[in-house]
């Protein structure tokens, strides 16, 4: 009886053990989260309690230090911090999890990124040029080269800041707003901003390089999975916040959005996406 009990209870805990879920979330934080005045940023601390993820990768860790991101990241649940630089826009990682095989590459990249693994997922966290498309493009290449020395594309996620558009939505640049502002701001930025090709197109190469490379939108997929859910996932209007994944790795998620609430309203000019994975 007591034999039988013990396997039962063993049997339950390797179910529990193969239905653990992960919550990764990406934000662009908005140099630093600066719109958190609060002393030792506890709004963004509290917002991150009640979200609780098991992966932040943070774009625009602006004005944080390897130490004060540390601390930060403890008071949130999270022992384990990388930040790829202490200067400029800088990306930055953290985990309740141990933070392992870490680099950081600043060099030919304008806000660097970093390449890690937690739990045996490989992660990159990445914030491209947001002025000059042909940086853009070369910045991907790098990266993508660094990822198929590094991980060979298995159970990949490549999240952050693509300061670019996806083929995929094509459709939502029709109305020409988006393209009319990019030539405003272009004649604003009087010759420092290349965001157009020859002044007059979009540019669509960066994440079509991401797509030939055989990753794959997640949530793009999701939407495609539930279109009558489709405007809870991705905004109608463009993006440039992303995650992709490694095709093993897309069927291991099990949810993604978009998060909308009172704190991302507020704090920040971009939304965070969450994407929950079953390891």
């Amino acid at each position: 009886m007591k034999k039988t009990l013990l396997f039962i209870l063993l049997f339950i805990c390797c179910l529990s053990l193969s239905a653990q879920s992960f919550k990764i979330i990406s934000y662009n934080i908005l140099e630093g989260m600066k719109m958190d005045t609060s002393q030792k940023k506890q709004k963004f601390v509290e917002w991150l309690k009640h979200q609780n993820p098991d992966i932040l990768a943070i774009q625009e860790a602006n004005k944080f230090t390897e130490q004060s991101l540390s601390e930060l990241a403890k008071s949130y649940g999270h022992p384990y911090a990388v930040l790829v630089k202490e200067s400029g826009y800088p990306t930055a990682l953290t985990s309740k999890y141990p933070i392992e095989n870490i680099e950081k590459v600043n060099e030919g990249i304008t806000h660097g990124f970093i390449a890690a693994q937690i739990k045996g997922i490989n992660i990159v966290v990445l914030h491209l040029n947001p002025h000059d498309y042909q940086r853009r493009r070369n910045e991907i290449k790098q990266i993508t080269d660094k990822i198929s020395k590094k991980f060979d594309k298995k159970n990949l996620l490549v999240m952050g800041d693509f300061n670019s558009f996806t083929p995929l939505e094509k459709e939502v640049f029709d109305n020409g707003v988006v393209l009319s502002n990019i030539k405003k701001a272009q004649q604003r930025s009087n010759g420092r901003h290349n965001n157009l090709i020859n002044g007059e197109e979009l540019d669509f190469e960066v994440q079509q390089h991401l797509l030939d490379y055989d990753l794959v939108d997640v949530l793009k997929e999701l939407e495609k999975k539930d279109p009558k859910n489709a405007y809870n996932i991705i905004p109608q209007t463009y993006r440039i916040d992303y995650i992709y994944c490694s095709k093993d790795m897309i069927k291991k998620v099990k949810s993604g959005l978009f998060i909308r609430d009172y704190f991302t309203k507020k704090y920040s000019d971009h939304l965070p996406i969450a994407i929950e994975i079953k390891l």
